[in-house]
């Protein structure tokens, strides 16, 4: 994947991060809901479609610019900002 500009990559790993995180609260939530003998393959599931967004999308942005490889505080402050920019983006509430 050919991601030119460092804008690119940080919008790309950033995307890839806020991603699995919306995973994890699903699969925490899903996890809640279903018998214990189900969580195994769902957590399986998940856990393949996290590794590729790792492989796919976080991996080749932190490849291409090394200077975005995410510690945790990046990791927390990318999720923040995704979710704050998607929720303006919603239409108010009726």
């Amino acid at each position: 994947m050919n991601l030119p500009t460092i804008e690119c990559a940080r919008a790309l790993r950033d995307g890839g991060i806020d991603a699995m995180a919306a995973l994890d609260d699903a699969l925490a939530n899903a996890l809640a809901t279903i018998p214990e003998t189900a969580h195994r393959d769902l957590k399986q599931a998940v856990g393949r479609v996290m590794a590729t967004i790792m492989g796919e999308v976080i991996n080749p942005a932190v490849v291409a610019f090394p200077a975005l490889e995410p510690n945790e505080e990046v990791w927390r402050e990318a999720i923040r900002q995704r979710v704050s920019a998607r929720a303006a983006k919603l239409p108010p509430s009726a």
